[in-house]
């Protein structure tokens, strides 16, 4: 195909065609082998940097909670936590006696109902139940009135060192939890809990949630995170026990994310409780983030690291939603993500345990396997990831660290632009320099090309002018002579077809010569309502033994002629006219609605040009003529010489009728004279015996109306 196509080119043309291939070639080539080398070193480059940096991460992340876990540890041994926890265990249960006013329980009442569940319900999927949550003990009431709802630091509960009901249980509140606060407040966490280790209550807690004073065995969030922690720390019974519990949705801070890490406490050889920390995804994410210092790490404006949990929900957040968060829920929900996922980001504040990962990148690394892939995101973007498990106390979670494709080939992808736009710039210099070269050589031809595509559409008079006494000048004469001759040519065959037309419209009727030179063969048709006219001239045996036979054919030729005028203003078809008849239909190509009228009208007319012919030529002569109207078919007759032709018992009964004894009569069957009856009198004849129609009724035209006869005589339209 391309070479059928190049072979049609012009030598110039084959030559530019051959200077831009080799340039577009040796572009191509360059670019593409540049393109795939570079693609292949920065991809191999950027996947051992995501490699290195999943691995700091990982190292990172395990430094973390070793810290958390050797911090736990420290203060578990330490006076605050030992004599904290034996003073909380000491004061804690005199509150067990201590009950709430009518206006204390209305103000906690009113807490949960106005403050804790409406936080609650838009970070936990249902609809949890109000008293699903109250407190169950007089403790628990006593924790939820004095230290949480009616507590003056709302923004800061931590704040609150005293709750002032001059309660044992509140001096040593007062006593210990300046230094846990503050302790909470350099290291980052949620909440510091103390938890006795016999009767399972939470005696102490630095951010006053609804858990403090709550029991972990029996209470309302028994089956919470916390609780799971305080049971693992319960049973060890080990001195150097730490548990690192998985993220939750956590009920007591009305359902943010939450873990926990906690370890046992001992005074002296007695295991007297527990020391809990509680931690929110904030923490996560300043590690996995370097505190958002992304660009720094080496990841460019794309890169991120995150952590996936078992159940395929983050464990840490996306670079999108901490840095462009308005962009990041435009594309969620541009990814089909459901609005009420994405609300319930929005509350949260965070897609920790929220979104779900399923991708192989997050699916390799909770199955044990480190390694890297090329994957779509959650965003629909080809990225490079490296993967690895890292295990977090008893659990393990999956750290992906990943980079879009696009930016990892920026370097390449700007190569590639470079040598587009040097081609882009090399390409139309190469081609001017061609053309301006192959102008003059090229015109001459394209003048020609031009002249023939005229030539072609149609237009024959046309001619090349070329200034040169070359080749090309020679070219120009022969192709001006060559337009010259078609030209005359043309003009003889339009001629010839414009005669061709005329005399087939003199044999055809011009619907029917239509189709015939449109190339149909076999020609006929059915017309359901016209009016014949047969006529024989009388007389014109006897003329033509008197005439010579070059007077006789005049005669006749005039007297046809007249005819043939007659049947043309009455707008009646001459069919044909063989010596001394005469055969005329009206409706055949036009159809009538008054076709009886017209016919009778040259019937007439023929009657008068008779007598006139008649007193000219000093002859005698008289016609027969029969009418009759009703249906036929017509048709072209023959191949190569053909003619046409109508029959059917319309045409056998109008030659049947139109003998009489009398001269110059005019009769006409039964259907002519109903059309016609009231314009013209007729009087009945003898019935007439028509072969094969059996026989039919006919009448003498008598009298007319002068206005007629004179419309007849004058020329009818």
């Amino acid at each position: 195909m391309v070479l059928k196509l190049f072979r049609r080119l012009g030598v110039q043309s084959k030559v530019l065609a051959m200077v831009l291939l080799a340039s577009l070639l040796s572009l191509l080539l360059t670019g593409l082998v540049s393109y795939n080398i570079g693609s292949k070193v920065l991809t191999t480059a950027v996947t051992n940097q995501l490699i290195a940096l999943r691995d700091s991460r990982a190292e990172a992340i395990n430094n973390y909670f070793d810290f958390l876990s050797n911090h736990v540890l420290t203060m578990g041994e330490g006076f605050l936590v030992i004599d904290g926890l034996k003073d909380f265990r000491a004061a804690f249960p005199k509150l067990e006696s201590t009950v709430l006013s009518p206006d204390q329980q209305k103000k906690m009442l009113a807490f949960y109902n106005d403050v804790f569940m409406p936080k609650l319900r838009k970070n936990v999927e249902g609809n949890p139940a109000l008293a699903t949550y109250l407190p169950q003990t007089p403790a628990d009431r006593f924790f939820s009135y004095h230290y949480t709802a009616n507590n003056p630091y709302p923004k800061q509960p931590g704040l609150l060192n005293d709750a002032g009901d001059g309660s044992e249980y509140s001096a040593v509140h007062r006593k210990y939890n300046y230094r846990f606060r503050r302790l909470a407040e350099v290291f980052g966490y949620r909440d510091i809990f103390l938890v006795d280790i016999d009767t399972a209550n939470v005696i102490y807690s630095v951010a006053k949630d609804a858990d403090m004073g709550s029991n972990l065995k029996t209470g309302i969030y028994a089956d919470t995170a916390l609780a799971k922690t305080f049971d693992e720390i319960r049973k060890s019974r080990d001195p150097n026990f730490v548990y690192i519990s998985d993220m939750e949705h956590y009920k007591a801070s009305f359902g943010e994310p939450a873990f926990f890490i906690g370890t046992t406490v001992f005074d002296g050889d007695k295991f007297i409780g527990a020391l809990i920390y509680q931690l929110n995804p904030e923490a996560i994410d300043r590690v996995m983030t370097d505190n958002k210092k992304w660009e720094q790490q080496g990841l460019g404006k794309t890169g991120e690291t995150f952590l996936v949990g078992q159940d395929f929900k983050l464990r840490s957040s996306l670079r999108a939603f901490l840095q462009t968060p308005d962009q990041y829920f435009q594309t969620l929900r541009s990814k089909g993500f459901s609005q009420e996922k994405i609300d319930s980001i929005k509350r949260a504040n965070t897609p920790v345990l929220i979104q779900e990962v399923k991708s192989d990148g997050a699916r390799r690394p909770l199955a044990g396997q480190t390694g890297e892939a090329q994957e779509y995101d959650y965003r629909g973007k080809l990225a490079l990831k490296a993967y690895q498990p890292i295990r977090i106390g008893n659990f393990e979670w999956g750290l992906v660290a990943k980079m879009d494709k696009a930016e990892a080939l920026q370097g390449v992808t700007q190569l590639r632009n470079a040598l587009l736009l040097l081609g882009a710039i090399l390409i139309p210099l190469l081609t001017l320099m061609s053309l301006a070269l192959a102008r003059s050589f090229i015109q001459p031809i394209q003048r020609l090309m031009r002249a023939t595509k005229q030539i072609i559409a149609g237009d024959s008079a046309v001619q090349v002018k070329v200034d040169s006494a070359d080749e090309f000048g020679e070219l120009s004469s022969s192709f001006n002579s060559m337009a010259a001759t078609l030209q005359q040519r043309e003009e003889a065959i339009r001629s010839q077809l414009q005669e061709n037309d005329r005399l087939l419209l003199n044999i055809l009727p011009a619907r029917t010569a239509e189709r015939l030179k449109q190339g149909e063969q076999s020609i006929t048709e059915q017309y359901p309502s016209v009016s014949v006219l047969y006529a024989d001239l009388e007389g014109f045996q006897d003329l033509s033994a008197e005439l010579a036979p070059e007077q006789a054919i005049v005669v006749l030729n005039e007297l046809i002629g007249a005819f043939d005028d007659a049947a043309e203003r009455c707008g009646v078809e001459k069919l044909r006219s063989t010596g001394s008849n005469y055969l005329a239909v009206c409706g055949l190509s036009v159809p009538r609605i008054d076709d009886e009228k017209r016919t009778v009208e040259l019937a007439l007319a023929m009657l008068q040009v008779v007598e006139r012919l008649s007193a000219k030529h000093g002859v005698r002569l008289s016609l027969d003529i029969g009418i009759h109207a009703g249906a036929l078919a017509a048709g072209v007759v023959g191949s190569g010489k053909f003619y046409y032709d109508v029959w059917g018992e319309t045409v056998t009964i109008a030659r049947a009728i139109h003998i009489s004894p009398k001269q110059n009569v005019i009769q006409v069957t039964e259907p002519v004279r109903r059309a016609l009856d009231g314009l013209y009198n007729f009087e009945p004849l003898p019935p007439v015996e028509v072969k094969g129609e059996g026989v039919i009724p006919i009448w003498e035209l008598t009298r007319l109306d002068p206005a007629l006869v004179s419309v007849a005589v004058g020329g009818a339209a």
